[in-house]
């Protein structure tokens, strides 16, 4: 956004000859102040006082952004972006709030630019809506009930049965019950949530990490395809189907209706399709789905072969982005997919 503008307050002050009442006669005596016009004097006096703290002084409000999972890789570098932007606060929250802390106090001391970067006190997990209740709550109070910009961030991935060594080894028809309630079902909670604060905000915003993982040709029946890519699609038909996805693996029928081997993939194609259903919900906000590339984070143990710095390029522009007035085109760019700072169609075919 482009900063306020700056008025320079330089009235010009009436200069007082003190000579002008230096009369030669000394005997003259001086005029005295009567009680009433002292009194007058005094009541100007103290409702300068009363009022000049309350207007002249007070600093522009600052946007806030939220970003779940933001205390490693993408989300962290996301933090980072926006929160060395001068009108931005950036809000990190994760499930483990130490962790947030820590990740928000090497953000501010340890980077090229000032950061304004705080941790969200509360710990925020996706699978629990009293915790996802308890943050919107947080946030509500401590920034006048207004937030601009939801980055929805965390997520979870099974590139391994056991997130190299986290958890207990998973198979895959386990796999799917905690990986749509995450990354689907959370996100959308989660989005539900913040909603009636980002309608308070000017320019809201949301953008949905997604992934190559989620493109459409990972469906295996056009009947999928098309109900997924519908106009006409709602969230609780959206949610259905991905109720029926993880139904149908564990009872081991999803390869025969057409669902591929893979939750994640699956869980962002609920993401992509989602932020479709919000954009047209919600046409006042600039709603938008980004695939960050293959980053180097925890979810793959590092074996990513993009930097996460970069993967947080596009959601950053993303949440700064403003419409073009000056085109004479006040449609706003929403309901789309990103990759590398341009659209990507959603079938990854150019």
């Amino acid at each position: 956004g482009s900063p306020p503008s700056t008025h320079n307050h330089n009235p010009q002050h009436t200069t007082h000859n003190a000579n002008a009442h230096n009369h030669t006669n000394t005997t003259r005596t001086q005029p005295t102040m009567g009680n009433s016009a002292l009194g007058n004097v005094y009541a100007l006096l103290l409702l300068l006082v009363m009022v000049i703290p309350n207007t002249t002084f007070s600093a522009p409000r600052k946007k806030v952004a939220l970003i779940t999972g933001g205390n490693k890789g993408i989300g962290k570098e996301i933090a980072r972006r926006i929160g060395t932007e001068p009108d931005f606060t950036a809000i990190i929250a994760c499930r483990d709030v130490e962790l947030g802390r820590v990740a928000a106090e090497d953000l501010r001391e340890n980077g090229e630019y000032a950061c304004d970067v705080v941790v969200l006190p509360i710990p925020l997990d996706l699978t629990d809506t009293a915790s996802i209740a308890k943050a919107s709550q947080w946030v509500e109070e401590e920034y006048g009930g207004t937030l601009d910009v939801l980055i929805n961030n965390a997520a979870i991935c099974f590139n391994d049965p056991t997130l190299y060594g986290k958890v207990e080894h998973t198979p895959f028809e386990a796999q799917a019950d905690i990986t749509i309630k995450t990354n689907y079902f959370g996100t959308l909670a989660v989005t539900q949530s913040f909603l009636p604060q980002l309608k308070k905000s000017s320019s809201p915003r949301i953008i949905n990490i997604a992934s190559a993982a989620g493109r459409l040709s990972i469906l295996r029946s056009q009947q999928l395809v098309d109900e997924f890519t519908s106009d006409a699609l709602t969230v609780p038909q959206l949610s259905k189907m991905m109720e029926e996805f993880v139904s149908n693996v564990e009872d081991g029928t999803h390869t025969e209706k057409g669902w591929p081997n893979t939750c994640y993939g699956v869980s962002k194609v609920g993401v992509i399709a989602l932020t479709r259903i919000l954009a047209r919900e919600n046409p006042e906000m600039m709603i938008n789905s980004v695939d960050p590339g293959y980053c180097r984070t925890d979810q793959n143990d590092n074996q990513g072969t993009v930097d996460p710095s970069k993967g947080s390029y596009t959601p950053y522009l993303l949440s700064l982005m403003e419409v073009d007035e000056e085109e004479g085109d006040d449609e706003l760019d929403s309901g789309l997919h990103f990759y590398e700072e341009s659209e990507m169609p959603w079938s990854y075919q150019k």
